[in-house]
């Protein structure tokens, strides 16, 4: 008997279709997966769905966290924007349900899938929001910690 929750399934066996929308919607999600050649896409793609996977499978929000710094930190390494990223990760999240939403119609596992994916694309961006707010949080007390620096250096 196997342990994975049957949405798990669900969503496992659906993500080849979800993967393959996903690179024919490619430029529109983000210009520069546009850019970047079919293999690489397909892996960076993929990437995202294995660990939408693994969340739905585990509800583990920390690990689901600890992925998105990851991603967004790879991102930044490519010059693009934490809104961007976010933007990416909604879309990707959306166009999951929406394929769900197609090939489950009328089903009580499609509409059920279709619900998780959504909520899992709401958790998605609020951890995201979340983490953006950190970073910006940590360069403030940075900013704040030269500024008082400054400042003590100038009476001296």
């Amino acid at each position: 008997m196997s342990t994975t929750p049957p949405l798990a399934k669900a969503y496992e066996g659906l993500r080849p279709k979800v993967l393959m929308r996903l690179l024919e919607l490619r430029s529109t999600l983000d210009p520069s997966l546009g850019r970047l050649d079919d293999a690489t896409a397909r892996a960076q793609i993929g990437a995202v769905l294995d660990h939408l996977g693994n969340f739905i499978a585990t509800g583990d929000l920390g690990l689901h966290r600890a992925f998105l710094h990851t991603f967004l930190a790879m991102r930044a390494a490519e010059a693009q924007s934490p809104a961007s990223v976010l933007g990416m990760l909604v879309a990707i999240g959306d166009t999951a349900a929406q394929v769900a939403q197609d090939e489950g119609a009328g089903t009580t596992l499609g509409a059920e899938l279709t619900l998780l994916l959504t909520r899992v694309t709401a958790s998605t961006a609020r951890a995201v929001n979340d983490l953006i707010a950190d970073e910006l949080a940590r360069r403030l007390g940075q900013w704040n910690q030269l500024s008082d620096r400054e400042h003590a250096d100038k009476r001296t």
